[in-house]
């Protein structure tokens, strides 16, 4: 039977994986659900076996995960972690543990047991509540997609099948928290005079007002410090967020080191206050529609798709910007924006998504919309439960 059929509820066995073949097929068990989407984009195998592995990523150093299958008939029809991060824990004071990779066939009996067993584990460790989906945290892919589904996602956010939220809800978890996802196009953002006007006559007053306040690229001859620099500005500036975590320098190290060979140095932009860092910008060039095209490999020709069709990108993704506390009054953000806006328009960008805000930031939320007047077309929900 199709994965997207609805099903009725068989016998489900779940157990924690167990040795390589059954890791193996973790990693690969999303492919038996969106073989036939035309808007799934697949991971690359080889990242998304090293995101899992507690020897090799640096998520494990403060955090530790327990990946489950669910088996029918001797095959793998579902799959889900418990995730226990205890940088999360020490931070907010709390017992929060969480689940993610989340991935069911169209059954409730499966979504049920899966969510069940995460519940068990994390019950048995301690836990007094359970939020997700976050892979593995909220540093990285978080939520499944409730609204949105015409469209592929954008680089480094989640997609799924639109039947998992109400197997979510019927197993008995609810609403924590929406992300919201914008699009921007470019005559709206990038090419409209009054934005571009509006944003040079800041940008104008504030070189005036402080003549030491200066706008640069990342410098990949300084990649190492530019991208500590760029991950403990979000951290400062992102800390009273919702779900706040502060990302490590190796987890930021690791990020970058992945994206090396692919961020456009125009689009992400370091503001600085007599030479120290004191706000950035940050955007990538959304690579899904190449890294759909390579499957998950990169051998052997996925490095192919990759190298020759960066050139062709005319879409990004903006993660946001930031500010540290002490510039805030300073006009910081409008350099920022000013400066991205001229590298994007040069470069040849023709529309961004903007993602993701958190649906109780509105603040945030409304920055945006009053400056890009961008379209809300995706929304993303974290559930919770009590345990």
């Amino acid at each position: 039977m199709a994965p997207e059929a609805h099903t009725k509820s068989r016998r489900t066995s779940v157990r924690q994986v167990d040795g390589s073949r059954e890791r193996k097929e973790f990693v690969r068990f999303p492919w038996a659900i969106y073989r036939d989407d035309p808007n799934w984009v697949p991971p690359l195998r080889t990242a998304a076996n090293r995101q899992l592995d507690p020897a090799r990523s640096p998520f494990f150093e403060h955090a530790e995960a327990r990946l489950y299958l669910a088996w029918r008939d001797e095959r793998p029809v579902g799959r889900i972690a418990a995730i226990v991060n205890h940088l999360h824990n020490s931070y907010h004071e709390d017992q929060r543990g969480f689940w993610g990779f989340f991935e069911t066939e169209n059954d409730a009996g499966t979504a049920g047991a899966l969510l069940e067993a995460a519940a068990a584990d994390l019950r048995d460790h301690g836990m007094a509540e359970m939020q997700g989906p976050f892979n593995p945290s909220v540093n990285a892919e978080c939520g499944l997609l409730i609204e949105g589904f015409d469209s592929p996602p954008a680089l480094m956010m989640p997609y799924n099948k639109p039947y998992y939220p109400r197997l979510v809800a019927e197993a008995g978890h609810e609403k924590e928290q929406d992300l919201l996802a914008y699009d921007a196009r470019a005559e709206e953002f990038l090419q409209n005079e009054e934005v571009r006007s509006r944003l040079a006559r800041l940008a104008k007053v504030v070189k005036r007002r402080h003549p030491d306040i200066s706008v640069r690229p990342l410098d990949r001859k300084n990649y190492r410090p530019d991208v500590l620099a760029l991950g403990r500005i979000f951290n400062a500036a992102r800390e009273n967020n919702w779900a706040y975590v502060p990302t490590t320098d190796a987890e930021m190290q690791e990020m970058a080191r992945d994206m090396k060979q692919v961020v456009d140095p125009g689009l992400i932009l370091i503001a600085e206050v007599k030479g120290e860092p004191a706000g950035c910008i940050i955007a990538l060039p959304d690579l899904s529609p190449l890294l759909k095209k390579m499957n998950g490999r990169l051998l052997p020709f996925g490095w192919l798709h990759l190298l020759l069709g960066r050139k062709n990108i005319r879409r990004m993704r903006v993660f946001g910007a930031a500010c540290l506390p002490a510039y805030r009054n300073l006009g910081v953000t409008a350099l920022l924006f000013h400066q991205f806006t001229e590298n994007a328009i040069r470069a040849g960008y023709e529309s961004a998504e903007i993602s993701w805000v958190a649906e109780d930031n509105t603040k945030s939320a409304e920055t945006i919309i009053a400056a890009i007047q961008p379209t809300l077309y995706k929304r993303y929900r974290v559930y919770r439960r009590d345990l």
